[in-house]
């Protein structure tokens, strides 16, 4: 009974944490559905293309804007209702403006970047804008999902312009990967 009060108490204290702001180091990982248009996806072979793992790394610059970096795979071509035709692998680099706080604990943003995304055919760059939030259910955990708009210029003939989305987990860093502090004041580590 007492280990079971202690674990409650616990329990609870983690849950009561919040922070006041949430532009600080992340990682993340996620999976990644990709959509063609009807037209598109007779070029590239296949409409819906899923990617498992998606990872990212977020890095602040200052208050509202942070940098992302992120990998997706498509790892699994064929598991039950994933089936993929087409190879699908992007490397996405953006530049994140941090929204004010809507709700407690919910983070949106807008962003714009670029990808080089290596399908069946050849890498191609494209050009990205979306957004995105985050819901930090924990003080260090949070729920992630995003919304790009990737644009393949006409010339390159191995890609198209599609809709990306994502959704996946990411756990708070702090400010520093070397022991700075978080933005609640205390250590990150």
């Amino acid at each position: 009974m007492k280990k079971t009060i202690i674990l409650l108490f616990l329990l609870t204290s983690f849950l009561a944490k919040a922070q006041d702001t949430k532009n600080t180091w992340q990682i993340g990982v996620s999976v990644s559905v990709v959509k063609f248009s009807d037209e598109n996806a007779s070029f590239i072979g296949d409409q819906y293309l899923f990617q498992i793992p998606r990872l990212n790394l977020t890095m602040p610059i200052n208050k509202r804007l942070s940098v992302d970096g992120a990998l997706s795979f498509n790892t699994i071509d064929n598991f039950s209702l994933v089936q993929n035709s087409a190879r699908y692998i992007s490397a996405d680099f953006s530049l994140r403006y941090n929204i004010d706080q809507l709700f407690d604990n919910f983070y949106p943003y807008v962003f714009a970047g670029g990808s080089l995304v290596k399908s069946n055919l050849k890498m191609t760059p494209t050009l990205n804008i979306g957004a995105g939030s985050t819901y930090w259910f924990l003080e260090n955990w949070g729920a992630n999902g995003q919304l790009y708009y990737k644009y393949s210029f006409e010339g390159y003939e191995s890609m198209r312009s599609h809709l990306q989305g994502t959704l996946g987990i990411v756990y708070n860093l702090g400010d520093s990967l070397f022991g700075g502090r978080g933005s609640s004041g205390k250590p990150c580590f």
